[in-house]
């Protein structure tokens, strides 16, 4: 296996110019390689991670169940990534399904019917539990007058670093059948454009990951596994002013990752 150094110096190497933000945080083991880890960006639906953690715990302690179903009126309907706007006739779903959905086709309806369910103080408080001081779910998603009036999600490397690890590391917050079961969802991901374009299609390697985009934002937080290592990597991006670009250069750091993972 190579040196995380060199890896660092191959996704250097495809690093863009200012005024593109880049920070990264990639660890195996002990080994880690960063950059700009803890600066704080906009979440972007990266902050779904924190909910979908939020959920399990929160069930664990006996508050919730995800076996409760719920239909969404029309009236909570809303736009960006996602199914269930589109879906004729009404429907109804298990909040474990709707963690699916904000998950594997990161729809914003079932993020938000997520929030109200767990309460959006609960979430906060699991986000402060593990700490993860510079992580702020300030909204709801595709909540134009909140983004108006400068409420905005953020978090860094260094914090979703911290919920990977929870995803893989044994814990007092997440118990091993918890940490399957988010796992398992993670591993349905759908869009796999960015860091995963390459190993999400060699066999031989399982990935598990969520993105997340805005306008000028790429991001991607992955775990690669292979038969002899895990690799955990956080990319937050922002400052683009084509999104293709941004997408193009995850491609390229993914592209090495996927050299280093088969070396």
């Amino acid at each position: 296996m190579l040196s995380l150094n060199l890896l660092k110096h191959a996704i250097y190497s495809v690093k863009p110019l200012p005024p593109v933000k880049i920070c990264y945080l990639i660890r195996s083991g002990e080994d880690q390689i960063a950059f700009n880890e803890k600066e704080q960006l906009r979440s972007a639906s990266i902050i779904k991670l924190f909910i979908l953690a939020s959920a399990f715990y929160e069930q664990e302690k006996g508050n919730l169940s995800l076996s409760k179903q719920v239909s969404i009126p029309p009236s909570e309907m809303v736009g960006g990534a996602g199914v269930i706007p589109y879906l004729s006739g009404e429907q109804t779903y298990t909040y474990q399904q709707l963690l699916e959905l904000m998950i594997i086709v990161s729809d914003n309806t079932a993020t938000n019917a997520l929030i109200d369910f767990i309460g959006l103080d609960n979430i906060r408080a699991f986000i402060q539990r593990i700490h993860c001081k510079n992580t702020k779910l300030e909204r709801k998603l595709m909540d134009t007058e909140a983004m108006k009036s400068g409420l905005e999600n953020k978090t860094t490397c260094y914090d979703v670093m911290l919920l990977l690890d929870l995803f893989t590391e044994q814990n007092n917050i997440l118990p091993k059948h918890c940490q399957e079961q988010v796992l398992a969802i993670l591993e349905n991901q759908q869009f796999n454009s960015k860091l995963t374009a390459f190993s999400s299609y060699d066999s031989t390697i399982k990935t598990y990951h969520k993105t997340g985009e805005l306008t000028g934002a790429e991001h991607d937080a992955a775990i690669f596994q292979t038969s002899e290592m895990l690799l955990k990597v956080v990319m937050l991006t922002e400052g683009w002013a084509n999104n293709g670009e941004g997408q193009q250069f995850h491609q390229s750091a993914g592209a090495h990752i996927y050299r280093y993972l088969k070396s």
